[in-house]
């Protein structure tokens, strides 16, 4: 059953119609997030991934980065981020992206100071904040799709962003 009615239509456009004023600033805080080239494609999927699985957005966990196999991913990639026994097959910095994941879902208080350590020696500063945004991002518009049930089953290709020249 529908959760509200939405206008007929492909896409977010049906939801933005709702409320115009929102789909604009939605898409654009979106688009800022996915195109800022500071993470690593891998340490950023790991986060989003485990964001969605947490989140129980259908359309967030079956979304996947275009051109997998140029980043070093797959299939397996995705399906073992939940799993803690699953965690030696993921670098240093994934390991810690999936843990930023779990921790910004649980809240706030889920940060420590010993973790907090681990994650300055483990990320600079500009990922530090790029994790924390992406991960706001990754949740409440996750939480937007599964609270009122937005999920259809699709494939979603995201573009990695093109690294800045240091």
């Amino acid at each position: 059953m529908d959760r509200i009615a939405l206008p007929a239509g492909d896409g977010r456009a049906p939801l933005w119609e709702l409320v115009p004023e929102l789909g604009p600033a939605t898409d654009g805080f979106s688009r800022a997030v996915q195109e800022c080239a500071v993470l690593p494609v891998r340490v950023a999927e790991a986060a989003r991934m485990r964001i969605a699985e947490l989140n129980g957005c259908v359309v967030c966990r079956e979304t996947r980065v275009d051109d997998m196999a140029a980043h070093g991913m797959d299939e397996d990639f995705y399906a073992g981020v939940g799993d803690p026994a699953q965690r030696h097959r993921y670098s240093a910095p994934e390991v810690l992206a999936i843990e930023f994941a779990e921790r910004f879902v649980a809240g706030a208080d889920a940060f420590d100071d010993a973790f907090w350590a681990r994650v300055r020696a483990g990320l600079s500063p500009q990922e530090v904040v790029v994790l924390t945004v992406s991960a706001a991002k990754w949740l409440a518009l996750g939480r937007v799709n599964a609270v009122l049930d937005l999920s259809t089953s699709c494939p979603v290709r995201l573009a990695p962003p093109t690294p800045v020249a240091p």
